[in-house]
């Protein structure tokens, strides 16, 4: 059964997952996919997860609120890359995309602009991430194995158990300092795979001033998913 929640005009759908650990009801706005998420203890009713968010309309309206507005890869349009920022400049004719002072030159035509330059972006990001993995690991005496980008909306990084790094792919839009640190992040993973004492050592230990990207990406992360 489908469920959706009408809030200040927008509808919005409800994606109710279960999770074994779960203590508590969560709702969180996903906005890759502007909907709400709805984690339920397996104790918890299905009713009793939906009346919990009626009681949080409040809230919800005030998320949709702080949405930030979109931002399309378009014609003079300015974007942050890699923590500097540059205007997208769409020309005719064949070529790649490149970096022309504080320009993003985009050739080819209008209609293949946007899927061109999220290509662009994440082979950017994705030579950055693999320097600065490669930097960290070494550092702490660990070996990568697979680097993967990824557009998630509940995530910024992850390491799975095998050892595999994922990013998400907005890290582009972000400053350079909140990149290095969500690198740093999932590197130390690698090392000590949970958020113990042992594992915020490991992070300082690459990456000194972490709790100020961390506050970054508190106050500022939902704008990364304005872009495209």
């Amino acid at each position: 059964m489908n469920y959706s929640i009408t809030i200040s005009g927008e509808t919005l759908p409800i994606l109710i997952r279960r999770h074994a650990s779960a203590r508590r009801i969560v709702i969180r706005y996903q906005p890759l996919a502007h909907a709400l998420s709805l984690t339920l203890p397996r104790y918890v009713s299905i009713r009793q997860g939906l009346h919990f968010i009626e009681e949080k309309r409040r809230w919800i309206a005030l998320r949709l609120k702080e949405k930030p507005p979109f931002v399309p890869f378009a014609d003079g349009q300015a974007i942050p890359v890699l923590g500097r920022d540059y205007v997208l400049a769409h020309v005719g004719g064949r070529g790649v995309v490149h970096i022309d002072g504080d320009r993003i030159v985009v050739p080819g035509e209008a209609s293949f602009m946007q899927r061109r330059v999220r290509e662009w972006l994440k082979t950017q990001l994705r030579q950055e991430i693999d320097r600065l993995a490669g930097a960290k690991a070494q550092r702490i005496g660990v070996k990568l194995k697979k680097i993967v980008l990824r557009d998630t909306s509940s995530r910024w990084g992850s390491c799975s158990h095998d050892g595999n790094l994922s990013f998400s792919w907005r890290l582009v839009f972000a400053p350079a300092a909140v990149l290095e640190y969500m690198v740093s992040h999932e590197v130390a993973h690698l090392k000590e795979h949970n958020h113990s004492d042992a594992f915020w050592a490991v992070v300082e230990s690459v990456y000194k001033d972490y709790t100020q990207a961390q506050r970054w990406l508190s106050a500022h992360g939902q704008t990364l998913y304005a872009y495209g």
